[in-house]
């Protein structure tokens, strides 16, 4: 079984600016890939492998505006393409429920845009 045949839901590789706060501390990330059921992103700060968070999100087309959806953090690496600079750390998200709404959304928003160029 490879990979994709492993995932519970389509990853959309979409770069957009969110958030991830863990008690009193607040992360600033940019997403690198987006489903129903967690998200990847880039963080200046690493948190901590475990650790319950709210992750706060804002989808272009989105009726319900922001999005504050809570899970826990599955993975935390360095993030080889950008070790040395702002955003130095890979951070995995599985939300704790499936958020079926967002892959129309999800959808919708990769086909009317491009992710930024690797370094």
């Amino acid at each position: 079984m490879n990979g994709e045949e492993r995932r519970r839901a389509p990853r959309f590789a979409i770069w957009f600016p969110m958030q991830i706060a863990n008690g009193g501390e607040v992360i600033i990330g940019i997403s690198r890939d987006v489903s129903e059921v967690g998200v990847r992103l880039v963080a200046a700060a690493a948190p901590e492998a475990g650790a319950t968070v709210e992750v706060t999100l804002s989808l272009p087309g989105d009726e319900a505006g922001e999005r504050t959806l809570s899970g826990t953090i599955v993975r935390v690496r360095e993030n080889a393409a950008d070790s040395e600079g702002l955003w130095k750390h890979e951070v995995a998200v599985a939300f704790d429920e499936r958020v079926e709404a967002l892959e129309p959304l999800l959808e919708e928003v990769a086909r009317s845009s491009q992710p930024p160029p690797e370094p």
